[in-house]
């Protein structure tokens, strides 16, 4: 991924490969169902503060770009561009 999605998710870059997917898959989830964790926790098929625990870490990560509309809107786009990205991959 190049550009805006590299830059904007460089700060999973700290993780291991299957925590960078968990918490990329978490923060899409969380970012499609308008914030809510207990709707995010339905989508996802876990308990609600599996889904806040995740939220921490991503804060940690990611700081007050989640609490800006345009950092939320960038990381959305990044995110599905990298989700896109590997099922192309895996195709």
């Amino acid at each position: 991924m190049r550009g805006l999605g590299a830059a904007r998710l460089a700060p999973l870059g700290r993780l291991r490969p299957p925590q960078q997917d968990t918490l990329a898959q978490t923060l899409l989830a969380w970012l499609q169902n308008a914030g809510n964790a207990r709707q995010t926790a339905r989508h996802l098929h876990v308990h609600p503060q599996t889904v806040r625990y995740r939220l921490r870490q991503l804060h940690d990560l990611f700081g007050e770009v989640l609490l800006e509309p345009d950092g939320r809107f960038d990381l959305e786009i990044a995110l599905r561009a990298r989700r896109l990205l590997s099922r192309a991959g895996g195709a």
